[in-house]
């Protein structure tokens, strides 16, 4: 019966063993699944844009750079997938492999199936650390023994912060589709760092405090909890290690640098919520700065949003960059949320002087007024507002606009007959336009407002808007 019993627990643990083996197996293989998967449907996404952003006149391979750099990434078009690609698992095999034994032996330690009587008995520097024992003393090698089980959980705990920190991580990979070999060498690398900071942060507190197993359930310092938060974040450990220790800080940091860290939170945009912003951040979009130098093609093909929606929010991000938040609260007021809007008002000479008073609003802390007058007259607004738009990312979000303003006016009667060299249709056909100066002043425009196809175009040429006629 005995003996019985002793192969039944046998097996038990091999079958516990082979189970923990293919849990560190399935990270891995769902991985690459899930990039296959994406990989795919990106693909055929990009391929049915291609035919928006073509520039016409230009050849049949010209697109714009926006949305070259879009298929490029997922090889999307036909001159990208010429010839053989190379096979990319032979560069994955050997990071791949070191992250499933790392991940298999964590495993296997939190699991308790290495913790044996014997093994505890013994002197394990990595479980032990200071805490000796001997072996003609009873209570010294309980107290070691406990130490050690102690240490185990702490080890456990930091483990599992680690190795949910990297599915976060890797799933963060597959969704902006830049996961490489590199990816999980960083993951491994993580978990180790966390486990080893873990381990001596707590061989150093029991030291320095003289705390035994048994008084430190009593103590306020929530050991577990802070394990599970070293898992996620181990250079906290660390920057807690050498706030101790200021000797061995080799780099300080200036003060006057705290002035400068400050971000603007990704809920500024007029409408992105807190579920919005969680599908963002999983492609590193967690601030205003992210967003406005964002691809907004890139964002239409990696996430469910629609393209006029994500071009709106990097160009609201765009003037809240170039701005401070005195002057966004104050152009709101006045109906401007995005580039575009303030660059409309500024070619509006009856708008210009609302814009020059929002653009002066004095800048304060939340509190005091740092600066009453910021200096910005009618004179200098056309420069202060130019200076705004020749920021790349700003250009290339005004040339994706304009290449999808052209195609929606394809569909208008006037531009069909225009490109088809046909006289246009209707009454007013040889009515002559009346002049420029009888015309009723053009409307403010409003935060709803985006650029008029054919009179954006039109102003650019310096050529008068055709009559919209009913075909």
């Amino acid at each position: 019966m005995l003996r019985m019993l002793v192969d039944l627990v046998g097996e038990l643990r091999v079958l516990s063993t082979l189970g923990l083996l293919g849990l560190s197996f399935i990270l891995p293989l769902t991985i690459f699944i899930g990039r296959s998967n994406i990989k795919s449907v990106r693909q055929k996404i990009i391929t049915d844009l291609e035919a928006v952003f073509r520039i016409d006149g230009h050849g049949a391979d010209t697109l714009i750079p926006s949305f070259e750099f879009a298929a490029y990434k997922y090889r999307a078009l036909p001159h990208h997938m010429e010839g053989r690609q190379p096979s990319e698992w032979r560069a994955y095999l050997l990071p791949v492999t070191v992250f499933i034994m790392v991940t298999f032996s964590g495993f296997v330690a939190s699991s308790g199936l290495l913790v044996t009587r014997e093994r505890l008995e013994q002197y394990q520097p990595l479980f032990s650390g200071m805490k000796l024992a001997t072996v003609s003393d009873q209570a010294s090698m309980i107290a070691m023994m406990d130490y050690q089980l102690q240490t185990m959980a702490v080890l456990t705990f930091t483990f599992l912060g680690a190795y949910i920190w990297s599915i976060d991580y890797l799933v963060r990979r597959i969704s902006n589709y830049d996961l490489s070999p590199i990816s999980f060498l960083r993951v491994t690398t993580h978990i180790l760092l966390a486990c080893v900071t873990s381990v001596t942060l707590h061989h150093g507190y029991m030291d320095l405090t003289q705390a035994t197993p048994a008084t430190s359930l009593t103590d306020r310092m929530p050991d577990l909890i802070v394990a599970f938060l070293v898992g996620f974040f181990p250079r906290l450990g660390l920057q807690t290690l050498l706030s101790r220790v200021p000797q061995l800080q080799i780099r300080r940091t200036d003060p006057r640098a705290q002035a400068f860290m400050r971000e603007h939170p990704i809920d500024m945009v007029l409408g992105i919520g807190p579920a919005i912003r969680f599908r963002l951040a999983e492609f590193e979009i967690e601030d205003v700065q992210n967003l406005a130098t964002a691809n907004p093609i890139l964002l239409f093909v990696e996430t469910p949003y629609g393209i006029y929606e994500t071009m709106d929010w990097v160009a609201q991000a765009q003037l809240m960059l170039a701005l401070d938040l005195d002057q966004i609260e104050a152009l709101r007021v006045i109906n401007v949320r995005t580039i575009f809007d303030i660059e409309r008002f500024m070619q509006r000479p009856e708008s210009r002087p609302r814009l020059v008073a929002a653009l002066n609003t004095p800048r304060t802390d939340g509190k005091t007024v740092i600066l009453a007058d910021r200096g910005i007259t009618l004179d200098t607004l056309e420069s202060v507002v130019g200076a705004i738009g020749e920021d790349l990312h700003v250009q290339r979000l005004r040339q994706i606009w304009r290449n999808v303003e052209l195609k929606l006016s394809f569909d208008l009667p006037h531009v069909q007959r225009m490109r088809a060299g046909l006289p246009p249709d209707g009454a007013h056909a040889h009515a002559p336009r009346p002049a420029v100066a009888d015309e009723a002043p053009a409307p403010v425009p409003t935060a709803d407002s985006g650029p008029t196809p054919a009179a954006g175009k039109a102003a650019m040429a310096g050529k008068p808007v055709p009559e919209l006629v009913e075909g």
